[in-house]
């Protein structure tokens, strides 16, 4: 066997190339097979030698690689390139929770750090799914930190959930959960009073009345720290605070008040909750008072003439307007004057009746005296009025009848006869009756003239009435007004249009009249042309259906001459136009979890039902249909995403068919 030695080859290349070579230690040729044995050895960071310079192998080694058959080309290995530094995203605290008491305001600002925890640079994003949450900043380089405020005013109570996303660009994402918990606001105190109200009642120089309590409670929660108070000197509370439950005496004074009702209120009060008012009444009597007697009337008079009948009987009403016990007597100073009661108690009456007898004529007086124990006697006047003997009035003939037409000459005037053994006075009840003379002594004529001016057809009464020494005496006037001959044709016209469309043709009316004329109606969509005339003529009705309603429209036209009035019925029929439609579009949602859209319709703006279309994503145009005439239409659109959860209204517009 052959011993060799180890050298290693340098040979050439930018990176350095070492070739381990066996050569014999003593004198031999180099085996065929040491080409194959030839170990390959690449060195990493060798110097690269200069394109221009030579190596050259010592004489012992040239030999040696000339006795070398074959040597295989060596291929050095792939230049490797170093891996890129990735980022990692970090995050802490991992988790956050708040909690907060409705209406309580805000929480204290807790805060997230944000760190690289690979290579690189970190780019990060910070996002969050809930309004109640604010993050800030919510973007940064390197290493942050990001302040978390929550927003719970308005919340109501109850557990809220969402997560915080941090982002990178080549960095997985990583979630932060955030849990706040709103708990209820509180209930606060609230003052319970019982009873509600109070009244007192005393009699004046009897002393105060019982007292009466008031029971305070806490309807509410918490603590209840209440004080009393009142706005009335009269009264008086024990005790005037407390806490929780308790009760109060209250007391009303008399002291020195006089006779009449008084009004308090007791005010309870305690931080935290409502005050309540617990009104007071105090009613203060008079002390007991005598009594005191009231008549009526407190004057009587009596009329009669001489030598004729008593004047009918008077009633006198007693009674007692103080108090205690009304023990009373009646008594008169005249001989014509009789009283059917003298006496009596309490209330009571007295029938007082004058005698005319053999007294001249003339005024008498008289005093009825009421008295009681303990009470002023009162006074009470009667005068008795004897008239002379009556005068007599005899009227021929008892009655006057007239007969005319509408719009002719007044008829001719008529003449009573007054028979008398006095004076007399004449008047009438009628302002289409003229009296002449008004008056006059002992026999006499009055003439009686009609004017017909304003007088309607038909038949009419009235009276003349004569007066004289107290006898009265009346006489019956008939007047009878005929209308001229007066028609209208036809009874009534019939009109049919279309809302929004041009007005139906105008109609005509004919009157035959022999007097001047007037026409009217009773509606604002119906005009007519001429509204007044002479004698016979035409009358035009024109529609307006601007001012009509949908459906059935009635009218009366009335035509009135010579105190005859005729009518006309007007019809109306106004239909509905073809129903009207509204096209709606709107701008995409860009939300990558949208489903599709809704769009809502009313008739009165901000006051949605159920929508009337469910739309898919692609679709951002709607026509809505059947829009009725003379509506207007309010419109607004939502989005609503894969899981259901639904945006709130857009901008509402809206459509007037007119």
């Amino acid at each position: 066997m052959h011993q060799y030695n180890q050298r290693w080859l340098l040979l050439s290349g930018s990176i350095t190339t070492l070739m381990l070579v066996l050569e014999p230690i003593t004198p031999c040729l180099w085996p065929a097979w040491a080409a194959t044995n030839t170990t390959s050895v690449t060195a990493v960071a060798a110097p690269t030698p200069s394109p221009n310079q030579t190596r050259r192998l010592p004489a012992p080694m040239l030999r040696l690689m000339s006795e070398i058959p074959v040597l295989r080309q060596l291929v050095p290995p792939p230049v490797m390139t170093p891996p890129t530094p990735i980022p990692a995203i970090g995050g802490s605290p991992s988790n956050f929770t708040f909690s907060a008491q409705q209406n309580a305001g805000n929480l204290p600002v807790q805060t997230l750090a944000v760190t690289n925890r690979g290579g690189g640079t970190l780019i990060w994003n910070a996002t969050t799914n809930a309004t109640w949450l604010t993050l800030s900043p919510a973007a940064g380089t390197g290493n942050g930190t990001i302040a978390l405020t929550v927003t719970s005013s308005s919340l109501t109570a109850g557990t809220y959930n969402t997560t915080i996303t941090v982002s990178a660009v080549g960095a997985p994402a990583i979630t932060i959960p955030v849990n706040l918990t709103v708990a209820p606001a509180p209930v606060p105190p609230a003052i319970g009073t019982s009873p509600t109200s109070f009244s007192f009642t005393v009699q004046r120089g009897s002393g105060n009345p019982a007292t009466q309590t008031l029971n305070i409670s806490n309807t509410g929660g918490g603590t209840l720290t209440w004080t009393a108070s009142d706005n009335a000197a009269w009264l008086t509370l024990s005790p005037a605070s407390g806490t929780n439950n308790g009760v109060m005496s209250v007391t009303a004074v008399t002291g020195s008040l006089a006779a009449g009702t008084y009004n308090g209120t007791i005010t309870v009060s305690a931080p935290g909750a409502r005050s309540t008012s617990v009104p007071v009444t105090f009613t203060v009597a008079a002390a007991p008072v005598p009594p005191r007697i009231g008549a009526f009337p407190t004057t009587l008079s009596f009329t009669a003439q001489q030598g004729g009948g008593n004047p009918g009987a008077q009633t006198l009403s007693i009674s007692n307007t103080g108090g205690g016990t009304l023990t009373w007597t009646a008594s008169d100073n005249a001989p014509w004057l009789t009283l059917s009661q003298t006496s009596g108690s309490g209330n009571g009456t007295i029938t007082v009746t004058a005698a005319t007898g053999s007294l001249a004529a003339g005024t008498f007086n008289a005093m009825i005296a009421l008295s009681s124990p303990g009470a002023t006697t009162i006074q009470i006047p009667v005068t008795f009025t004897v008239a002379s003997a009556p005068t007599t009035i005899t009227l021929s003939p008892s009655s006057l009848t007239y007969t005319a037409i509408s719009g002719s000459p007044n008829p001719a005037s008529q003449s009573m006869t007054v028979t008398s053994n006095g004076t007399w006075t004449a008047s009438d009840n009628a302002s289409w009756l003229t009296l002449s003379p008004t008056s006059g002594s002992g026999n006499g004529t009055v003439s009686a003239s009609i004017n017909l001016g304003g007088v309607p057809v038909g038949t009419h009464t009235a009276a003349i009435t004569v007066t004289g020494g107290g006898a009265v005496r009346n006489v019956t006037v008939t007047l009878t007004v005929s209308a001229a001959s007066f028609t209208i044709s036809p009874g009534s016209l019939t009109f049919t249009a279309t809302q929004g469309a041009a007005n139906p043709p105008a109609q005509t009316i004919t009157h035959n009249s022999t007097e001047s004329w007037t026409a009217s109606d009773n509606v604002s969509w119906l005009s007519l042309n001429p509204t007044s005339g002479q004698k016979n003529g035409v009358i035009t009705a024109s529609i307006n259906t601007a001012n009509a309603k949908l459906g059935i429209n009635l009218a009366i036209i009335t035509v009135t001459s010579g105190g005859v009035t005729k009518t006309a019925t007007i019809s109306l029929t106004l239909n509905a136009p073809a129903s009207s439609s509204a096209t709606l579009t709107w701008g995409a949602n860009k939300e990558t979890d949208l489903a599709g859209y809704k769009v809502y319709r009313a008739t009165v703006s901000g006051t949605y039902g159920a929508p009337i279309a469910t739309l898919p994503r692609s679709v951002t145009t709607y026509q809505a249909t059947g829009l009725e005439f003379g509506k207007t239409y309010f419109f607004v659109v939502t989005a609503y995403d894969i899981a259901g959860n639904e945006s709130g209204y857009s901008n509402e517009v809206s459509k007037s068919i007119f």
